[in-house]
C-alpha cells in the first residue's frame, strides 16, 4: 500500500510540475512533387500513407505549389485537406509558374511559421527549411522543422546548411524536432555536425532510398538534446515502394 501511495504522489507531483508522458508521432516524407514511380502525380496515395500512420507532425520535401508540371495544384494545401491537418509551405524557389520547397502538416493548430533560406552556391538549386511552432497537448509547445539539404557538395553546402540549422535552433527554449531529406549518410560530416546539437531518433529505422529497393539512409528525424530529453519509442521506414522515390520515415517520440 505504501508503494502505491508513493507512486500516486509522484504522479501528482509530476503533473503539477507540468510533466507528462507525452508521445509525439512524427513522419518525414520526400514526396517527389507528388509523382509516383510511374511518374504519375498521385497525391491521394501520399495522403493514404500519412493517414495510415496518424502522425502528429509531418515533414515534407519536394513539394510543388501551383506549378505547371503538377497541374497548378497547391500540393501542401491539398494534402492538408486530404489528411485533415494544418499546413505550412516553405518556398525554396520559384519554379514552372509556381513554387517549390518544403512543407509541414500538423495535427494541431500552427501558432508560428517561418521559412529559413539556406546557403546556396552560384547556379545551385535554392534550399529552404520550413519551421512551425505548435502546442501539442501535454507540452508547452514544440518547434518543428522540415528541411532538404543540398544533393551535390557535402564538403561545402551540406555542412554549411547543417551548421546554419544548428546555429538557428541552439538557443530555442522550446523542444525542437527537425526532420527531412538530409542527402547525407549516417557517417558523413553533415550528420556529425547535426549530432553536436541533435539526437538521431531514426538511427535504427533503416534505409529509405530508393523506394523500390532501399539501400541507403538519407531521411532523418532528430530532436535537440535540450531543453527536453526525448527518446524513440518506435522508429521505422514504412514499406511503401511506389508512391514516391523515397520511403517515408516514422518515429514515435516520448518525453
Amino acid at each position: 500500500m505504501k508503494s502505491i501511495l508513493s507512486a500516486a504522489l509522484l504522479l501528482l507531483l509530476m503533473s503539477s510540475a507540468g510533466f507528462s508522458q507525452q508521445k509525439i508521432k512524427v513522419l518525414s516524407y520526400n514526396i517527389h512533387h507528388g509523382a509516383n514511380m510511374k511518374n504519375v502525380i498521385d497525391l491521394p496515395a501520399i495522403a493514404a500513407v500519412i493517414n495510415a500512420e496518424k502522425p502528429d507532425l509531418v515533414a515534407l520535401q519536394e513539394v510543388d505549389s501551383a506549378t505547371g508540371r503538377s497541374g497548378k495544384v497547391d500540393q501542401l494545401q491539398e494534402l492538408a485537406r486530404l489528411t485533415g491537418m494544418y499546413g505550412y509551405f516553405g518556398r525554396s524557389m520559384n519554379y514552372d509558374g509556381g513554387g517549390y520547397g518544403t512543407g509541414i502538416l500538423s495535427r494541431y493548430p500552427i501558432k508560428e511559421a517561418a521559412t529559413l533560406q539556406m546557403p546556396v552556391g552560384e547556379g545551385k538549386e535554392p534550399r529552404a527549411t520550413s519551421m512551425i511552432v505548435t502546442n501539442i497537448p501535454g507540452t508547452k509547445g514544440v518547434r518543428f522543422a522540415s528541411t532538404h539539404l543540398d544533393v551535390e557538395r557535402e564538403d561545402t553546402w551540406r555542412i554549411q546548411e547543417a551548421e546554419l540549422l544548428c546555429q538557428h535552433f541552439k538557443t530555442s527554449t522550446l523542444p525542437v524536432i527537425i526532420a527531412g531529406d538530409f542527402n547525407a549518410l549516417p557517417d558523413s560530416k553533415p550528420i556529425a555536425a547535426f549530432r553536436q546539437l541533435f539526437t538521431d531518433l531514426s538511427a535504427d529505422s533503416g534505409p529509405s532510398f530508393p523506394s523500390e529497393k532501399p539501400g541507403i539512409k538519407l531521411d532523418y528525424i532528430m530532436t535537440a538534446k535540450a531543453p527536453a530529453r526525448w527518446k524513440a519509442a518506435l522508429a521505422k521506414v514504412i514499406n511503401e515502394p511506389m508512391a514516391s522515390d523515397h520511403r517515408p520515415v516514422y518515429v514515435e517520440i516520448s518525453l
